[in-house]
């Protein structure tokens, strides 16, 4: 087994060891590919508070093939092509996982974008349907739209059929239109407020969702909800571009201010005065009750067969590359996933569609 393994903050090696044997109920895959999100940069860091303790290996979604299956799971599992859900242990050629928290591939998915469904597409639907409710010619806010949640969003908002709004630096913009986005608003030059209290006639935004977090971004997003809005919440990015741009010191006080102590505090009294909600979704912790994930998974996957959800794939690399993804990813140079193929000369993938040159760091 080869796995890309964080030993300390910022400090990446791949190692080798005996490949794992599945217990009962749990299969093993032969990874293909595995998906890169903005949590694993944050536990490289250190500031991830989900992550186990270094060393460790992180990774939240894979796909690949079932090659060993363990007590009570039939054998017929074996060789089929899947993709999975781990709550870490992903970023690995092999990966030990519970059956119910696989689903067969479809032949219309590739193992490429199945490894670049589960986390955003999941995270989206769960913001967008299962808490947020979003109507047919509503409208909806979609921070930092050009990442892979927010590509997800404009997909299931489309197929929902209601109004999107969102904020991306200036040169993503037309791309964002190509696939569907509403109105895109530069971040750098433009107050998103503004624009979207004029763009709904002062009503406001029926659903806003937040990846960036913080008092100021979730304080500022509130008061552009309509009446009857809602607030989802499932990010705090500004943590690491805090980090990034102070002394530590004075940045962790700056993040515990502005995480914590200068937080807003809804009460019940305020929400059911302004007629809104808030409400936070970490797709970490429903990996523990993969019910309702699995399901929504199944909906997704039969959206790629329909047309409506259409995956998007910014950049492959290779494991030996994990720290050069993670960088593509830091730099904003990305639009929706970044994923790890475990061989790029494997004849399952099909790459020519992608930038090759990424396997070699510049």
């Amino acid at each position: 087994m080869k796995q890309v393994v964080f030993e300390r903050v910022n400090v990446v090696t791949v190692k080798v060891s005996s490949d794992p044997s599945p217990e009962s109920g749990e299969v093993r895959i032969r990874v293909k590919a595995f998906g890169v999100n903005f949590a694993d940069l944050m536990a490289r860091e250190g500031i991830y508070p989900e992550a186990p303790p270094f060393p460790n290996c992180v990774g939240y979604e894979v796909s690949g093939v079932i090659d060993a299956v363990g007590a009570n799971v039939p054998k017929s599992w074996i060789g089929k092509p899947v993709a999975a859900m781990t709550k870490f242990g992903g970023y690995s050629d092999t990966v030990i996982t519970k059956l119910d928290h696989c689903i067969e591939k479809p032949d219309s998915v590739s193992f490429i974008e199945a490894a670049s469904l589960p986390v955003v597409y999941l995270t989206a639907w769960m913001l967008l349907v299962h808490m947020g409710s979003l109507q047919r010619g509503q409208t909806l806010l979609i921070q930092n739209a050009g990442g892979g949640v927010g590509l997800a969003a404009i997909d299931i908002a489309r197929h929902i059929g209601a109004k999107t709004i969102g904020t991306a630096s200036k040169g993503k913009h037309e791309f964002l239109k190509t696939r569907g986005l509403d109105l895109a608003i530069d971040y750098n030059t433009q107050d998103f407020a503004a624009e979207v209290l004029r763009e709904t006639n002062g009503k406001g935004a029926d659903l806003i969702i937040d990846p960036i977090g913080g008092a100021a971004s979730w304080k500022k997003n509130y008061k552009c909800l309509r009446r009857g809005g809602k607030l989802g919440i499932f990010g705090a990015s500004s943590m690491q571009a805090t980090l990034k741009s102070d002394f530590v010191v004075l940045a962790w006080i700056k993040i515990a201010f502005s995480m914590l102590l200068g937080a807003p505090t809804w009460s019940p009294l305020r929400l059911m005065d302004d007629c809104t909600g808030v409400f936070g979704v970490n797709m970490a912790k429903m990996f523990d009750d993969v019910e309702y994930p699995i399901q929504w998974l199944k909906i997704v996957f039969d959206g790629v067969k329909d047309g409506w959800v259409r995956p998007y794939v910014d950049s492959i690399f290779d494991m030996d590359h994990v720290m050069d993804a993670h960088q593509f990813i830091n730099d904003r140079k990305s639009k929706g996933k970044v994923v790890i193929v475990v061989d790029p000369t494997d004849p399952v993938h099909d790459l020519s569609q992608y930038n090759a040159s990424y396997f070699t760091p510049k």
